[in-house]
Formats: structure tokens, C-alpha cells, sequence
């Protein structure tokens, strides 16, 4: 009497029928993941743009109220760095790091100061390619604006 052997492999169909299926998957989630980095820039930028204004509604807040010196942003005070006639900061820092006077650890290099334009992860100093036109979204040539008079930090997409 013959034994019958097991079963041992796969046959050549079953790994056919695999390596479609992966393909399919593979089809489906690499798009997905294309803009996964432009997408974290942007959200990056969007929330340090919200710290910012939210910096300068603090500061305003604190000048309404107070009627002597006080504190402000990362380590001013009005003694030494007056605040402008409306309550806010004349300027967010130096054109080596444009936004310490109000934000800690900007050291990083993630945002630039190009004249009166503010450039972060995403914008890339105005000389990104990647310009996908979603509104609300900083990308390719936008940049953020500062508003001295009006104290807000807001982006402007041309």
C-alpha cells in the first residue's frame, strides 16, 4: 500500500494569487503616504502659527490689565522692551530667530525671517515646488504676516 504525502508547500498558483493581492494593497496605501511629510510640515507650521497668536492675545491681555511693568513673551519686559501703542510687540525677534521674543525654543531653525515675511517648515522660505493650492494650508510660495498695529500673525496666500 502507498502512503499519500502530506501536504508540504504552497503551489505556484497560491503564490501567484499572494503577490497579486499585495500588489493591490500596495497600489492602494503608497499613495496614501506620498504627502505624509508635506502634510506634518504644514500641520507643524499651522499649530506654531497658533501658538504665536495666541502669544500676542496673552500680551495684549496682560497690557490691558496691567498699569505697571510687567513680564512678557519668552522673558521680556516692558521696561527693557516697550510694547507699541495698541499693546503688542513691536517685532516677534531677529532675523536669526523670528520668533524668540515671544516663543521658547526657536533655535531650531524652522521658521526664517525674510524682510517682513515669516517662513516656516512648510512654506520653505517661498522656494517650495510643492504649491498643492488648499486653502488655509501653508505650502509652496505663502507666507505668514505679522501685524504690529492690529497684533496678528496670519497667512498670506498669493
Amino acid at each position: 500500500m502507498k502512503k499519500r504525502l502530506a501536504h508540504l508547500g504552497f503551489t505556484l498558483v497560491e503564490l501567484i494569487f499572494v503577490i497579486v493581492i499585495i500588489g493591490i494593497l500596495s497600489a492602494v496605501a503608497i499613495p496614501k503616504f506620498a504627502n505624509l511629510t508635506d502634510n506634518s510640515k504644514s500641520a507643524s507650521e499651522l499649530a506654531t502659527a497658533s501658538s504665536v497668536q495666541s502669544a500676542l492675545d496673552a500680551i495684549h491681555g496682560e497690557w490691558i490689565t496691567n498699569t505697571c511693568d510687567f513680564d512678557w513673551g519668552n522673558g521680556q519686559n516692558t521696561a527693557t522692551t516697550p510694547l507699541n501703542a495698541t499693546g503688542y510687540p513691536a517685532t516677534l525677534g531677529s532675523a536669526s530667530h523670528p520668533l524668540d521674543a515671544i516663543l521658547k525654543n526657536t533655535e531650531n531653525g524652522d521658521w526664517v525671517l525674510v524682510g517682513a515675511k515669516y517662513y516656516g517648515p512648510a512654506t520653505k522660505n517661498g522656494t517650495s515646488t510643492k504649491d498643492r493650492n488648499i486653502a488655509h494650508k501653508p505650502e509652496g510660495n505663502d507666507y505668514w504676516e505679522y501685524n504690529a498695529t492690529a497684533g496678528t500673525f496670519k497667512l498670506v496666500e498669493p
